[in-house]
Formats: C-alpha cells, sequence, structure tokens
C-alpha cells in the first residue's frame, strides 16, 4: 500500500467507513503485534495490546492530522499503550524471537514467547538464533525499542523520533549506543567465549 493509498484508508476512516478502518488493522496487525510483543514479550498479551491501540485509533482518528504519516502517530498510541500495560500489570518480560524468511529476510519476524514454545519448537531454532536473541534480551528496554523500530519496522529517524517523543538528535544518539551496546553482548558469542 502506498501513501496515497493510506491517506485515502485514514480519510474514509475518519469519514465512518469501516471498510477503511479495517483495511488500516489489516496492514498494520503483524506490525503492531510484533513491536507489542518487543515491549510485554507474551503472544496473547500483545495481541490484545495491538487490539487496544487500534482501539485508540479509532477513538482518536478525529484528532489526526490530515496529510501526516499515520506510522509515527499509530506506533507512538501503541507505545504507550504497552508503557501502561506494564506499569499496571507487571515488569517487561524477557522474550525469545527467531526469524522465519527463507531467504535471509529479517524483516519478517516471527516472534516465540519463551514460556510457551516447546522443546522440540526450541531445537528447532539455530544456535546462532537464540544467541542473538538471548543478547537482544539483555539491553535495555529504550535500546531494545529503538532497535525494533529502526531495523524490524524499518521507520526513519523522525518517525521513531515521533513515536518515542524524543528529538532527532537523540535518536541518532540511542541507536548508535544501542547498537554499540548489541555489539559488546554479542561479540563474546561471535568468539566463542560465551
Amino acid at each position: 500500500m502506498n501513501a496515497v493509498e493510506e491517506i485515502r484508508l485514514i480519510s474514509g476512516a475518519k469519514h465512518g467507513d469501516p471498510h477503511s478502518f479495517e483495511a488500516l488493522v489489516d496492514r498494520y496487525m503483524g506490525r503492531a503485534t510484533r513491536v507489542a510483543y518487543g515491549y510485554v514479550g507474551n503472544r496473547d498479551e500483545a495481541l490484545e495490546l495491538a487490539q487496544e491501540a487500534f482501539f485508540r485509533v479509532f477513538k482518536a482518528l478525529d484528532r489526526f492530522r490530515d496529510g501526516e504519516p499515520f506510522a509515527p502517530w499509530f506506533f507512538r498510541i501503541l507505545r504507550n499503550a504497552c508503557i501502561s500495560y506494564i506499569q499496571k500489570h507487571r515488569k517487561p518480560g524477557h522474550f525469545s524471537m527467531h526469524q522465519t524468511g527463507r531467504d535471509g529476510d529479517d524483516t519478517k519476524i516471527e516472534f516465540a514467547d519463551a514460556r510457551t514454545i516447546t522443546p522440540d519448537q526450541h531445537a528447532e531454532l539455530s544456535e546462532t538464533q537464540k544467541q542473538f536473541w538471548a543478547c537482544m534480551e539483555k539491553l535495555s528496554m529504550n535500546h531494545r525499542e529503538i532497535i525494533m523500530l529502526r531495523h524490524f519496522e524499518d521507520l526513519e529517524y523522525a518517525a521513531i523520533a515521533e513515536v518515542l517523543e524524543i528529538p532527532i538528535g537523540t535518536v541518532m544518539s540511542r541507536l548508535y549506543h544501542a547498537r554499540r551496546k548489541l555489539r559488546d553482548v554479542i561479540e563474546p558469542y561471535m568468539e566463542g567465549r560465551a
């Protein structure tokens, strides 16, 4: 879906067309669930939070500024829903994830809840993937979320700044430090010391 189509859908949804809103949900549900999972570490909770974010979007559509990109606005609402949930219910959980793309496409990530994955499924994950995600779990929430938004959701710096409500310079700095921290955590695995 291109930007023009997205603008048309948003306009339709703002004017009460349920099919337009449904198309937006279809477009963003998978991405929303992945991002929510990064915060809470549980599939069911992530799905509920993604649905909650869409409910909030639906209620706030009249406040959405025409012509603005939808993704940063949506992901900011999702992030706020996740943070509210974590503050009310529990601390953020640890999570395991693995890549399922066949041609090395790292944008298609399927999340596996470490608390519900079977031993057979766990054995299927490559050792490298397990080590990578174990390293990701060692990052702070700020570092983990900025890596997820940039590298998994492929958001531009300006969009990330809008989602996180921080200046672009802070996005660049935080992303730099997050990558560096991830590299430092991964290095022992790469050198066989871990």
